[in-house]
């Protein structure tokens, strides 16, 4: 160790004292090493190291004390800092960055570091800030044996020894945690999904990461067109929308116009072109979820986009209803319209029913119900129903089918929700 990281040793332990962590579990400061390059490179249309400042303000952390080299400064950051407490701190070139820590003024005694040049998955990272000791994150055991530190719950007490021996010791003093070793499941997207962890460092890899961070979006436990017709599309819209300004709730208005349109073409007549035009609804609406997700843009529209969903979707049944009366006898068109419009809404109302009152989705009881998802009546399944029957020349009778696969979707569902909540009731839910 050198003499000036000796003398920083001791300086940071006597004013750590002044500094102690909160008395849960997650620490109070982070160190984000932003001095490399890649910590700037844009990653699903957002820098590194924006997109760890939004995941540590939703952890909790209330300090993040920012290494930059001299080329670079806070400018930029501030719309994603949140209610953390932004302080910078220069890296010097001629010490290690255990010789940076241990020069840091006001560094905790326990706090987490990430090298912003990666993009981490804010599961990994709230591992991490859940850990009791020192823990270092490592791609995989390949990684874990190369020693080198991206991220990490780290103690002052471990410094010297970090400094001195290098990157070997601190190690072999810390317990690893690989992607691997954490719980796949993600309630986000009902399904499995391997925490993400990878190195960004150039404009090929931030393009690289991009892609992987839109692919992770996909949600699991999907109606047959959203699993396996629409990823391609709505990922490729999706990385491509990256990169413009056009935010999420642009896509979803432009969705809305054009499902209107649908109604619009469905009232006076225009069956095919109508049904064929549903699938570009089905696919900003997928887009528009992926987008918000990618590039952290939220809002209280976006919160409530089902209620749109719910509008512009039954604006179709009512169309095809009054377009399919003008050339078809008796009542049967409204008959249609009016049963897939009351089983459409009794199955929204069962769903939040079950959200109420069991905390999951009635697709997530049991395996049948999430083997059922894939046929169950809703929008993409009545399209995809649409566009086969219409281009064959039956739109009354598919329509009328359609109508009754929401009746019987309406009442599996009604059958399934009593029955779950009879198992809770017995304790085996």
């Amino acid at each position: 160790m050198k003499p000036a990281e000796l003398t920083a040793f001791a300086t940071a332990r006597v004013e750590s004292r002044a500094h102690p962590t909160r008395g849960g579990s997650v620490p109070r400061q982070c160190v984000l090493d932003a001095s490399g390059s890649g910590a700037w490179e844009k990653v699903g249309g957002i820098s590194t190291i924006a997109r760890m400042l939004y995941h540590l303000d939703k952890l909790g952390i209330e300090e993040v004390v920012v290494l930059l080299s001299s080329e670079h400064g806070l400018k930029g950051l501030e719309r994603w800092t949140g209610g953390l407490r932004l302080r910078q701190a220069g890296k010097d070139a001629h010490l290690s960055l255990a010789g940076n820590l241990l020069s840091m003024a006001r560094l905790d005694r326990r706090f987490l570091y990430l090298d912003a040049a990666h993009l981490v998955d804010p599961r990994l990272i709230k591992a991490l800030a859940a850990a009791s000791k020192t823990t270092l994150t490592f791609m995989d055991p390949r990684d874990a044996r190369n020693g080198t530190v991206r991220a990490g719950l780290l103690h002052v007490d471990d410094l010297p020894a970090w400094a001195e021996e290098g990157d070997a010791a601190l190690a072999r003093r810390s317990k690893p945690l690989f992607p691997s070793s954490i719980d796949p499941y993600s309630p986000e997207i009902r399904g499995p999904l391997t925490p993400y962890f990878l190195e960004v460092r150039s404009r090929e890899e931030a393009l690289e990461a991009t892609r992987l961070l839109i692919r992770s979006q996909q949600k699991h436990v999907m109606d047959l067109p959203a699993e396996f017709i629409d990823p391609p599309f709505e990922n490729a819209l999706t990385f491509w929308l990256c990169r413009t300004s056009i935010s999420p709730d642009m896509v979803t208005l432009i969705g809305g116009a054009v499902a209107f349109f649908v109604a619009w073409l469905f009232w006076h007549g225009y069956f095919v072109a109508g049904a064929l035009l549903t699938f570009v609804v089905e696919i900003l609406d997928g887009v528009d979820g992926k987008l918000a997700r990618t590039k952290l843009q939220f809002s209280r529209f976006g919160r409530h986009e089902d209620v749109f969903d719910y509008l512009c979707e039954n604006s179709w049944y009512v169309a095809l209803g009054v377009g399919l009366s003008a050339s078809t006898p008796g009542n049967w068109p409204f008959f249609a319209a009016a049963l897939l419009i009351f089983s459409d809404t009794v199955d929204n109302v069962l769903y939040t029913l079950a959200g109420k009152w069991h905390g999951k989705s009635i697709d997530l009881y049991r395996p049948f119900d999430a083997a059922f998802r894939r046929i169950a009546g809703r929008r993409n399944i009545y399209g995809f129903m649409f566009i086969v029957g219409f281009l064959a020349g039956f739109p009354l009778q598919t329509f009328i089918l359609a109508a009754v696969w929401a009746a019987v979707t309406a009442a599996i569902h009604l059958v399934r929700l009593i029955q779950f909540g009879r198992a809770v009731a017995r304790g085996c839910g």
